[in-house]
């Protein structure tokens, strides 16, 4: 046994009351504690006495905090995924809510000027994030998924193919109109979610919360290209690796996944080509199709990346699904279970002296068994969500 972890059993008598979470912060522990910021009105109670903090924290097994950054390829042969995603949404805060989450949910997309320029997605209530207070959350998350530049996009060149034909791509209207009504072909949602969350722009980010990226692309990290054209070599800022680097750097102690809604293979990266009306696929002069996808083998790397879960048992970053399984309510059901599962661990404000003490703030003498790892986090064990418990703890001032 790890000597750092200790399992413990308590049994509870003290009256029932509610529970709220705290979850992963990236805490760094210095040699003074600022007194000012460790107590605050999140605390069930927090006093200062001498050269010790003592908190008392209400906590709700399994309802932690939560923040969802959705990464939406916004290129042109997207729309009808996109129509797919907003429609299954509801479920997907249904299920949350029920389980008590605290989720703060933000949208960004794959083109890496447009994200340089307004980052976050600005939704129609004229926030960049969503939380379980907006009461119109799924229609304001649906106007922003379904992106109005990606059916623009897609409108323009059909209807360019319509007049022009196979050669529709050499014509002036076709050089001249594609800037305006089209977002940037070259998709790279690793570098916008890198850029976005590097920065924590908006200040979308909670120290406290555990982070879910959620991409959706029916292509691969530049298109692929950059296994072939040095021209569309990846930068740094594309790769798995550096955004897990930036992610250990930026925010040492959070708790994140990567989930990739990609294209798996060569089957489903056949149906990804954009059609007009009468079902004919576009094409150009070459004679192959005008738009198609990829199978996103990057986005697969840091979903496919080895990592440990909140039980310290081996696990991908993610789960890598496939685009083409147009029933997109499983998948949200197994990020959602795999969000709550996640809200088994809470963070403390601070390194206890000695082991937290936690008890059940319902009436019952049920034993509620948690692991502390014997700094700053403690898990519950799978089973107990739902079970509001108090837990006090005990720092040196200094040890914040």
């Amino acid at each position: 046994m790890n000597p750092q972890k200790m399992t413990f059993l308590y049994k509870f008598t003290l009256p029932a009351m509610f529970g709220i979470i705290i979850s992963c912060s990236p805490t760094k522990f210095s040699s003074v504690t600022n007194v000012a910021t460790l107590c605050d009105s999140t605390d069930t109670s927090c006093a200062v006495n001498q050269s010790y903090a003592t908190i008392i924290k209400n906590f709700k097994i399994g309802s932690g905090k939560i923040d969802i950054l959705f990464v939406n390829d916004n290129s042109a042969s997207m729309s009808s995924i996109q129509t797919e995603i907003a429609n299954r949404f509801s479920g997907f805060i249904q299920n949350l809510d029920a389980k008590k989450i605290d989720y703060k949910i933000a949208v960004t997309t794959t083109d890496v000027p447009a994200v340089t320029a307004n980052k976050l997605t600005v939704f129609g209530n004229g926030k960049t994030s969503l939380t379980n207070v907006d009461s119109d959350r799924v229609s304001l998350f649906r106007s922003a998924i379904q992106r109005n530049e990606t059916l623009a996009c897609e409108t323009f060149i059909v209807s360019m193919f319509n007049t022009y034909g196979l050669n529709f791509q050499s014509q002036s209207d076709y050089a001249a109109g594609y800037p305006t009504q089209c977002p940037s072909p070259d998709t790279r949602g690793i570098y916008t979610a890198n850029y976005v969350l590097s920065k924590n722009s908006d200040s979308f980010l909670r120290s406290d919360a555990n982070l879910s990226v959620i991409l959706i692309s029916n292509d691969d990290v530049r298109q692929g290209r950059y296994l072939t054209d040095s021209a569309y070599a990846l930068d740094p800022m594309d790769t798995a690796q550096n955004f897990t680097t930036m992610m250990n750097q930026n925010y040492r102690t959070k708790y994140w996944d990567f989930n990739s809604i990609i294209v798996k293979d060569s089957s489903c990266q056949q149906q990804q080509v954009l059609k007009n009306a009468q079902g004919q696929v576009i094409v150009g002069s070459s004679g192959q199709p005008a738009v198609k996808g990829g199978i996103g083998q990057e986005y697969a790397n840091l979903s496919n990346a080895a990592t440990i879960d909140i039980n310290n048992n081996p696990r991908p970053r993610g789960q890598t699904l496939d685009i083409c399984q147009s029933n997109y309510a499983q998948y949200f059901n197994a990020m959602a279970t795999q969000i709550s599962d996640a809200s088994r661990q809470m963070t403390l404000k601070c390194k206890p002296t000695e082991a937290p003490n936690v008890v059940k703030t319902s009436a019952g003498t049920a034993a509620v068994p948690f692991v502390w790892d014997g700094n700053d986090k403690i898990t519950f064990q799978l089973g107990t969500e739902g079970t509001p418990v108090t837990v006090s703890y005990r720092c040196l001032a200094g040890a914040l």
